[in-house]
Parts: structure tokens; C-alpha cells; sequence
């Protein structure tokens, strides 16, 4: 491993690394991710050095959260904080100077691959093995791995990709993760005077997530809380990291819909399932196509028989709430009632949870575009599905946890 190896040759494939160029690296290597599960990252090159954009982070295990344009990684024996423009990196509260800076483009903030070399096992308290000259990085138990530098600071509580949240240990509040469609580089639909969905959707999960943390019993999460690019499979891999074992836990994604034909409105409620319908396949297709703006996610034939027979343990669930949000929302909502409906949306694929995708009108129609613009409207809406997630957890015998 990497940090086995002379010091001699890390310093020269850091050098390499460093001075690596666009027109050298015509197509950029990948590297290989070896967390919970595996992942390929590609290094981007843009700037004229080696780096990957710190998702890639999360992939390992860290907790990400945005503060502003930094962004803080929080891994087992410290925190790692990212400001773009600057090449110092703060490990443990420790300065640490890279020979490029950390930089933002198209809503990523990207880091150069040096920090993964030098200082990322001694973030994760040795948890983390990096080969460099295989571009291999991955966690290990910490007795497996090579001695790492002690921790700085102990490492906060889990949180969100831009939300902290305090947890008494030992105890389980019921976790809720809430996620604002799109994002980023990614707007979503638009309307016909220009709105875009990806504005609408965060500022309603902004008042769904404040609406439930008035509840002490909750624990809630958002994927995003500003206007950023986070990858569909790394909102589930999110919501299933901040779930405890046992923890009772529900994910809500956000969003709203489009048609061609501009008369089309109303809201509708979806769970995962094949998509039954040629209208649910269009939303589906609509949905799933922000892929296109990010990495592939991991695939491989055992992973997703997995993954399908412990989503299936929750469609049931799903399908109730998804009713429950039709039944609230038919309260307050002009437009007709769509329906509970079913598609593999890829954001909900991979969420071991119930889990379900609310359209909450049609951005594509005029009408509904400026109803969406109303904020007594979008605050309706969130009091609505802030309800619905109390009034899930409120039945009895529900079945949240895993067994």
C-alpha cells in the first residue's frame, strides 16, 4: 500500500502528479473507491493538475457538510474543511498546504488528488489505505491499517450535505431525509416564465426540514440545503449512512412536473416499483436523466439483487405514505389529484427505507408555475408533507427499521 511504500517514490508520484497536464492526460485515469461499496471516480484535469471532485469522500465514509462555499468532510478521527480558491486544507484543525488549490466549477468543488495521497488516511485515523501509484483508496478496519497520526479532534455527529444534527448517544430519534430535487448544474424543469425546478423544489424541502425539526423526537437530514449537484445514488448512500442500526427512518424527495402539453397539472406521488404507466415512465425518464450530469453509480449483478430484495421489505410502506401525501395535499392543492403511482426512480433506488418521490405540480403549466412562486402556497404545501411524514410515523405497528 501507498503508505508502506519510500518516501522517495511518493514524493516523486506527487511530483508527477502536480505537474500533470490537459494535453498529457487527453483521457483521464479513474480511480477505484472501496468503501461500503465500490465506486470509479475519474480525476478531472481541467486546471492543469489531478483532481476528484469530494464526493468522492463520501464514497469512503465521510459525513459532508456545506458551510457556505466550503465544504467540511467529517470522517472517524477528524475534520477535513475545503475552501475553494485556497491550497490549504485544515485536517484536525492542522494546516495542511497543497501544491494546487481546491477549486468549484459547475456547482462541484474539486480536490486535488495530493490531499488523497498525503493526508487522507491520517484524516480517517488510519481507516483508509490509499495506493497512489494503483489509484486504489480504500477503508479498512482500523487494526488492519498502517499507523496514522492521532486524532486532532473528535469528530462531530453525523450530518447532512449541509445540515448538522446532534444525537444523544444511545438514542434513536426517527430519522427523516429530505431531498430537494436537481440541483446545480441541474435545474430541472423550467417553466414557461423561467422558473426553474430545482429553486422550487429546495425552498419547500427548506420548509419541510424546519417544520419537522420542531419535533425533538426527529432527526432530520436534508441531501442538499443550497444550490449544489448531488449525485441521485449519493442521496440514497446518504440517507443510508445517517440511519442508525434499528433506527426508524423515511425519505421524501421533492420535485415538480413537466409536460409537453402546457394544459397538463395537478400532483401526484410515486414509490419505487416498475413503472406501470406511459405517463409514470415519462416522469421516470424525466427524473432518472440528471445522471447525465454525474459519475456512474456502482453496478454489479450481486449488488442489485441485494438491493431489490431489501427495498422490497419496504414497498408497502412506502405505497401507504405515498397515499397519505395524496390525501394531505388534496386539502390545499387546486390541481386534481394524480394519484399514488409507481417508477424506478433512480434517486429512490438504493434507500433501504420507505421511501417516496412527490411531484407537487406541473412547473410545465402557467397557472401552476405561479402557484408554485406563491410562498403562502409552497409553505402550505411543506405543512402538508411535514404532516404526512408525523402522521406515518404515528400509526401503529409501522415498520421503519430493518430487521
Amino acid at each position: 500500500m501507498m503508505m508502506r511504500r519510500p518516501v522517495a517514490l511518493l514524493s516523486a508520484a506527487l511530483l508527477s502528479l502536480a505537474t500533470t497536464t490537459v494535453s498529457s492526460q487527453a483521457a483521464a485515469p479513474a480511480w477505484r473507491l472501496e468503501g461500503s461499496t465500490s465506486a470509479q471516480v475519474r480525476e478531472v484535469v481541467d486546471r492543469g493538475y489531478a483532481a476528484l471532485p469530494v464526493s468522492a469522500l463520501a464514497a469512503l465514509g465521510a459525513e459532508l457538510v456545506y458551510e457556505g462555499e466550503s465544504v467540511v468532510a467529517r470522517f472517524a478521527a477528524a475534520e477535513v474543511r475545503f475552501t475553494p480558491g485556497s491550497p490549504v486544507v485544515s485536517v484536525g484543525g492542522a494546516a495542511r498546504t497543497l501544491g494546487n488549490p481546491v477549486y468549484s466549477e459547475g456547482g462541484q468543488l474539486y480536490v486535488p488528488v495530493e490531499f488523497f495521497a498525503r493526508w487522507l488516511a491520517e484524516a480517517a485515523g488510519g481507516g483508509i489505505q490509499v495506493d497512489l501509484a494503483e489509484r486504489v483508496a480504500r477503508r479498512v478496519a482500523v487494526a488492519e491499517a498502517p499507523a496514522a497520526a492521532p486524532p486532532a479532534t473528535e469528530a462531530g455527529a453525523g450530518a447532512s450535505a449541509g445540515v448538522s444534527s446532534t444525537r444523544s448517544p444511545g438514542v434513536h430519534r426517527r430519522l427523516v431525509v429530505v431531498d430537494a430535487g436537481h440541483g446545480g448544474v441541474d435545474p430541472g424543469a423550467h417553466g414557461p416564465a423561467g422558473t426553474r425546478e430545482k429553486d422550487v423544489t429546495l425552498r419547500v424541502a427548506r420548509m419541510v426540514a424546519d417544520l419537522l425539526r420542531e419535533d425533538p423526537t426527529l432527526d432530520v437530514r436534508m441531501t442538499r440545503d443550497r444550490d449544489t449537484l448531488i449525485a441521485l445514488h449519493d442521496r440514497a448512500r446518504f440517507a443510508n449512512r445517517w440511519r442508525s442500526e434499528g433506527q426508524p427512518a423515511v425519505f421524501i424527495s421533492i420535485h415538480c412536473n413537466a409536460n409537453e402539453s402546457r394544459a397538463e397539472k395537478g400532483y401526484e406521488t410515486y414509490f419505487l416499483s416498475e413503472a406501470r404507466t406511459a405517463d409514470a415512465q415519462r416522469v421516470e425518464a424525466f427524473e432518472n436523466a440528471s445522471v447525465r450530469f454525474e459519475e456512474a453509480p456502482p453496478s454489479g449483478a450481486l449488488a442489485f439483487i441485494l438491493t431489490d430484495l431489501r427495498q422490497n421489505h419496504y414497498l408497502r410502506e412506502s405505497g401507504d405514505w405515498a397515499q397519505m401525501i395524496q390525501d394531505g395535499l388534496r386539502t390545499i392543492h387546486p390541481g386534481p389529484d394524480r394519484g399514488v403511482k409507481q417508477a424506478g426512480f433512480a434517486v429512490l433506488r438504493g434507500t433501504f427505507m420507505p421511501s417516496v418521490l412527490v411531484e407537487i405540480g406541473f412547473i410545465s403549466n402557467a397557472r401552476e408555475e405561479q402557484m408554485l412562486l406563491d410562498r403562502d402556497m409552497e409553505a402550505s404545501i411543506a405543512r402538508r408533507l411535514a404532516d404526512s411524514v408525523r402522521a406515518y410515523f404515528g400509526r401503529p405497528g409501522v415498520r421503519t427499521a430493518a430487521d
